[in-house]
């Protein structure tokens, strides 16, 4: 049976994901905007739809690593996540210069919970049960 920390983790890193959707979509048309002033600049052509196919790429990966460490108990996946969300402190220091936005705020809640997702993985019952890798009797849910 999965434990309570892995449960949690369920919860913080898809709740971390569908704040990310809230983000995307409350700032996209700043997005948009910056993509286009910055394709003007440069004289590369982009389309108006490549931050949503980026955006869409994203995610794909993120459940993709999800499902990875939460359903098949693959440890590099952990590491991936992990190294996803280190990533991710660098933008940190944005959110607090000058006014914040919606779309900051969602992106603070979102960081917020994959923090929680990240440290349920280093919990004591996450790591067995992470480790220990079909157990007999040992239900995957």
């Amino acid at each position: 049976m999965k434990p309570q920390s892995m449960k949690v983790f369920d919860y913080a890193y898809l709740g971390s994901i569908f704040l990310g959707l809230l983000q995307f979509v409350s700032g996209y048309g700043t997005l948009k905007a910056e993509v286009a002033a910055q394709s003007a600049t440069s004289g590369v052509a982009l389309s108006p739809l490549f931050p949503l196919a980026a955006y869409a790429a994203f995610v794909a990966v993120e459940l993709l690593l999800w499902f990875l460490v939460s359903r098949k108990r693959v440890i590099i996946a952990k590491w991936i996540i992990v190294l996803f969300f280190l990533l991710s402190l660098v933008s940190v220091g944005g959110y607090f210069v000058g006014p914040m936005p919606l779309s900051e705020i969602y992106g603070l809640l979102s960081l917020i919970a994959q923090a929680v997702a990240v440290a349920m993985l280093f919990r004591g019952d996450s790591i067995r049960w992470l480790n220990g890798r079909n157990a007999p009797g040992d239900p995957q849910g």
